[in-house]
């Protein structure tokens, strides 16, 4: 069921030129997941829900829960459909601009996982709302870094100022990922 809707979103955002996550990003975020096996997960923008769908659906395996914040009505609007096709209850959504929110307040729990893909010149402010709320065995991991390295300046002197250590993943040809465990 999961798996036909995820293939039948990745068509439609192919059409429509909705970026979702790349099938190589997918198999890392997948291999990621497997290996660490978390609980609680954050999302920080889904788009149609694709990456939603995708990671709620490995964490039923474990019991485990995603939380997603998205601030677009359509985007929302589509994520009710989908969501309702997907099936899976394990998905918490937060229709809320991630700026303008307590995540600690939505999320009142660890994270020991935590996804990123949203405004790329926003990424060091979203990795200052959610660090402290990672748990210490906890991943984050920020898609589409290579492809929009000039957006993302403000993200590699937060890194470098406060060293924190980062593995830049290549994905596919001119993207890539980072991982900080």
């Amino acid at each position: 069921m999961v798996h036909s809707l995820l293939k039948n979103l990745r068509i439609s955002c192919r059409q429509r030129n909705i970026p979702i996550i790349s099938q190589e990003t997918q198999e890392v975020l997948s291999n990621l997941l497997y290996k660490n096996k978390p609980k609680v997960c954050l999302e920080i923008w889904s788009a149609v829900w694709y990456s939603t769908i995708f990671i709620a659906n490995i964490l039923k395996q474990w019991d485990g829960i995603i939380y997603s914040m998205e601030i677009s009505y359509l985007s929302y609007t589509e994520w009710l459909k989908n969501i309702k096709q997907s099936w899976l209850n394990n998905i918490v959504l937060y229709p809320f601009d991630v700026n303008k929110v307590d995540i600690q307040k939505l999320v009142n729990k660890d994270i020991e996982f935590a996804f990123i893909d949203w405004q790329k010149d926003q990424y060091a402010n979203y990795l200052m709302k959610v660090w402290n709320m990672v748990s210490r065995d906890g991943i984050i991991v920020l898609d589409d870094v290579i492809k929009y390295r000039n957006k993302l300046l403000s993200l590699y002197r937060y890194l470098e100022k406060n060293q924190i250590y980062y593995k830049l993943i290549k994905t596919e040809p001119g993207d890539g990922i980072i991982v900080i465990e």
